[in-house]
């Protein structure tokens, strides 16, 4: 081997290495999707599926409240998403349409027909909350009280 092939080959021997790995998303059969890169388990649908409505915040904790108590998927953990952790399920590739033919930025394990915006935990100040559309990976805030946008819950637990 020449000197020129064997630089060749250690920066291809580098590159390969540090390609991050392809999101892995995994059905568990169970209304769960669970995200093998960051750990995280997200509710395969959202509210919007079951409600057919958009909540504001203080209804998307109450929700939350009740899928806990019923132990949804055996697990009473679970909480509103953060807006980095909702950035980062985001996929420019989705196919996934909303409940009104939106495409949404979601991967395809997850249930079309559910809400274009996601409630967070994240709040500003004491009256607004953040939101994320799925669309374009908008970060956006509201009034807490507001439902205007049919915001729906896409609950998730570590």
């Amino acid at each position: 081997m020449s000197a020129i092939s064997n630089v060749v080959s250690a920066i291809s021997l580098v590159f390969f290495l540090n390609v991050a790995p392809v999101a892995g998303f995994v059905d568990n059969q169970n209304g769960t999707i669970t995200d093998s890169n960051t750990g995280l388990v997200w509710q395969k649908d959202d509210s919007f599926h079951e409600l057919k409505k958009g909540l504001n915040w203080y209804e998307a904790l109450e929700y939350i409240s009740r899928k806990n108590l019923e132990k949804f998927a055996g697990n009473d953990g679970w909480r509103l998403p953060t807006l980095k952790e909702l950035n980062g399920l985001w996929v420019s590739s989705g196919k996934i349409k909303s409940k009104d033919e939106e495409t949404l930025g979601l991967p395809p394990e997850f249930e079309s027909g559910g809400s274009y915006y996601i409630w967070t935990g994240d709040e500003r100040g004491l009256d607004h909350a953040w939101y994320f559309g799925l669309g374009h990976k908008e970060n956006y805030f509201n009034l807490k009280d507001l439902a205007d946008l049919e915001q729906g819950v896409k609950m998730v637990h570590h």
